[in-house]
């Protein structure tokens, strides 16, 4: 069965930076513009971020982590 996503609106910011993965599994990651966000060990339990991927956020709020290539192929500019 075929199926088509909603459209939706989100926010996505370039990580320029990762560091060290955490003693309780996280790790901190610097965006572009310098901001820091702190990727919990949900957030990276099956995917690593790296420099280039993106942090997302939603409209609703939800946030997550999208590799530049998914992030790239699924969203454009608004």
């Amino acid at each position: 069965m075929k199926y088509i996503g909603n459209p939706v609106e989100v926010n996505g910011e370039i990580i320029i930076d990762v560091g060290p993965i955490l003693s309780d599994g996280s790790v901190d990651v610097t965006l572009q513009g310098g901001a820091k966000f702190h990727a919990d060990s949900g957030m990276i339990a099956r995917y690593i971020p790296k420099e280039g991927d993106y942090v997302v956020t939603q409209a609703d709020g939800y946030m997550y982590l999208n590799p530049k290539e998914v992030f790239e192929r699924k969203y454009r500019a608004a």
